[in-house]
């Protein structure tokens, strides 16, 4: 076990007092790795740091975490780093929490520990001593296995661009063949395959060449396909259309409202104008009784989505809800306000979850 040096500091007071604070250290100075990382030519050095730690124990475990991180940087991998400080205003420590996670995780965790160095600082508190420990460690690779990694993590981004491009492509002929939802589907998938990717993958394409073109144009395909996505004929009587309306549209969904003719009028409509949705609205309202100064009423509604292209019931909604008026009339109508708009949300959460399915 290395010798400990010991240095004394003095902190307040005079020369002929109990020094406030001692200082332990693990070697007569600091080794040059701390302000120098070596380096050789089959090995590859990384070093991390923690300070205040509780414990030699904690201080190595997080400055180890903090070399595997730089590492971990250095072969590109994707790393998510959680830290919090918790400190006590009694002895003025801090909980420090590292996590690094990377797809090379198993590679870097078998690193070395080359060297350590730390420094002990004791503190009288009453009867008691407080301890803390600035830590810092230097681990080892090999250099040939990083650059390995490396280079099958770049193989296996670009081969996920190329992916994500050739279903960009897919996604494009859906949307021309008047497939929208499917396209729409798609054009998420491409951008989640790219979102982990650095922006500088190249990609052999003929108008897109890096990861970052390819993503930018996906989400702006998909903005654009979720606003046609989101639009819909909609048949109703004007008694219930407000309320629908409203509901619909607090989820982003568009209507055309079509309040004459049949369903198969309508379906030729949404099919002649690219509208994906037809939504047809059937119901009726019931006079209650007097409730204090007002009177109550009902209105129940049935509420289905239809695919414009095969006319089959995609999604459907029977809401009943209780309304109030000065009138009758007005109770009504708010009753039919209040259904139409729980219902029309109801039916529109039901196709944003068939646009993420693709159906």
């Amino acid at each position: 076990m290395r010798a400990q040096w010991l240095t004394v500091l003095l902190i307040g007071g005079c020369a002929a007092e109990a020094p406030s604070v001692v200082k332990t250290a693990s070697a007569p100075r600091p080794p040059p790795w701390i302000l120098k990382v070596p380096q050789r030519g089959d090995t590859l050095y990384f070093a991390g740091a923690r300070e205040g730690a509780s414990s030699l124990e904690e201080g190595t475990d997080a400055a180890m975490q903090v070399a595997r991180a730089h590492a971990a940087e250095f072969i590109g991998v994707q790393v998510s780093s959680e830290h919090r400080d918790v400190m006590s205003t009694d002895v003025a420590s801090d909980e420090v929490r590292d996590t690094v996670q990377g797809r090379a995780t198993a590679l870097i965790r078998h690193a070395r520990m080359s060297d350590v160095y730390y420094e002990k600082y004791s503190r009288k508190a009453g009867a008691t001593a407080i301890d803390r420990f600035d830590v810092w460690v230097l681990i080892e690779l090999s250099r040939a296995e990083l650059e390995a990694e490396r280079a099958r993590q770049q193989q296996e981004a670009k081969t996920t661009a190329e992916v994500a491009l050739a279903r960009l492509r897919d996604a494009e002929a859906a949307e021309r063949s008047g497939n929208v939802i499917a396209a729409l589907a798609r054009y998420r998938e491409v951008v989640a395959q790219t979102a982990p990717l650095a922006r500088d993958v190249e990609i052999a394409g003929a108008q897109i060449h890096t990861s970052g073109q390819l993503q930018v144009v996906a989400r702006d395909a998909l903005a654009k396909a979720q606003a046609k996505a989101r639009r819909a004929v909609l048949v109703a009587p004007d008694w219930a259309s407000a309320g629908v309306v409203q509901g619909l549209s607090a989820r982003t969904f568009v209507t055309v409202p079509r309040p004459a003719g049949s369903e198969r009028d309508a379906l030729d409509a949404a099919r002649t104008q690219g509208i994906p949705w037809v939504i047809v609205v059937t119901g009726s309202t019931a006079p209650g009784g007097r409730v204090f100064n007002q009177t109550s009423a009902t209105a129940s509604l049935d509420v289905r989505a239809l695919e414009a292209p095969s006319g089959a019931v995609a999604a459907s909604v029977v809401r009943s809800e209780r309304g109030f008026g000065r009138t009758a009339e007005a109770a009504q109508q708010a009753a039919a306000n209040e259904a139409g708009t729980k219902a029309a949300a109801d039916l529109a959460d039901a196709l944003v979850a068939k646009e993420k399915a693709g159906f």
